[in-house]
């Protein structure tokens, strides 16, 4: 098998391996080294979009493997497995599937990974994130991100991040060409802060209860802001950012005032940016994906139930001279 190595400036990376030491080599910037464990052929892939510094990708490797490494400090590194089928070991802690690796720290990490895992992966820049939470947010960040480790975060915030992935690599799967779109870029790069931010919130404990008329005033804060912008998409993270206070604080304000959740929100208003934008894009799947919907198919079911028509039959009635 010829082994490709990453280019540094393509946005989407795939390969496979039969080699474990090229294994190693294929997450960009990871300084990382794989030896294999268990007895069999070697078989690895990776698939990985860059956005900038900052990166999402997903590793299967078929074999038991004692991996270790060091990330460059100004990196957070966060790993959540998509598929773990047998006992693990992260950084002399018992490993589960459900657990939030934090790979970056500054004294590296040592991972006994088992046969046929795949690992969902997130790369951010630390700068870039740390714009995006609160003081106290942050002060967890410098607390509880120094090191590599296992954390327990939230079921609700890993299983969202799982979910965005899983989006985001069929979308590059079944339209890459929406790679080479800046502004479907940018939201994706939106996308992925805003889950590693979600996932360092839900580390930490929770918030003091806000009054009922400040949670009212958050909430109409957040909701002016996020209808101001009826051309791109808003992350909960930039709604935290706004508004000055930590997701979970977000999170309780919505539910007390409205009764749903600001993601719930935002989707809600994403629906109808998409909807607008069925006018004038070239394609449904190219108005979904500028709003932040990578499971296309999820997406088309989730907007016939709330506008009574698929989109498709959307743009075909906004768009009646367009070939399609």
């Amino acid at each position: 098998m010829a082994h490709a190595l990453p280019d540094p400036q393509a946005a989407l990376f795939r390969a496979s391996s039969d080699d474990v030491d090229h294994q190693a080599e294929l997450l960009r910037g990871w300084n990382q080294s794989y030896a294999q464990v268990s007895a069999g052929k070697f078989f690895g892939s990776v698939t990985e979009i860059a956005l900038g510094p900052a990166r999402i990708f997903s590793e299967h490797t078929g074999q038991a493997l004692m991996q270790s490494g060091l990330l460059p400090d100004d990196l957070i590194a966060l790993g959540l497995p998509l598929d773990m089928p047998g006992p693990a070991v992260f950084c002399g802690m018992p490993d589960d599937s459900r657990a939030l690796h934090v790979f970056s720290g500054g004294n590296g990490f040592e991972f006994l990974s088992p046969e046929g895992m795949t690992m969902a992966g997130l790369v951010v820049s630390r700068a870039a994130l740390t714009d995006l939470l609160s003081e106290s947010e942050r002060a967890l960040l410098d607390q509880k991100f120094g090191a590599a480790h296992l954390a327990r975060v939230e079921t609700q915030a890993a299983a969202a991040t799982r979910d965005f992935v899983r989006g985001v690599l069929e979308m590059a799967e079944n339209a890459p060409q929406l790679l080479d779109n800046g502004p479907i870029m940018d939201t994706l790069a939106k996308g992925l802060l805003s889950n590693v931010a979600g996932l360092i919130s839900a580390y930490g404990d929770g918030p003091r209860e806000a009054a009922p008329a400040r949670r009212w005033a958050i909430v109409a804060q957040a909701r002016d802001y996020a209808l101001s912008r009826p051309d791109e998409p808003t992350g909960v993270a930039e709604l935290c950012a706004i508004t000055g206070v930590s997701r979970r604080t977000l999170q309780n304000c919505f539910q007390e005032t409205l009764g749903m959740s600001p993601a719930q929100f935002l989707r809600a208003v994403r629906m109808n940016g998409v909807r607008r934008m069925l006018r004038t894009a070239q394609s449904v799947t190219e108005a979904a994906a500028h709003w932040g919907f990578w499971h296309f198919g999820h997406f088309a079911r989730d907007y016939a139930a709330l506008f009574g028509e698929l989109p498709s039959q959307t743009h075909r009635r906004l768009n009646p001279r367009r070939p399609h």
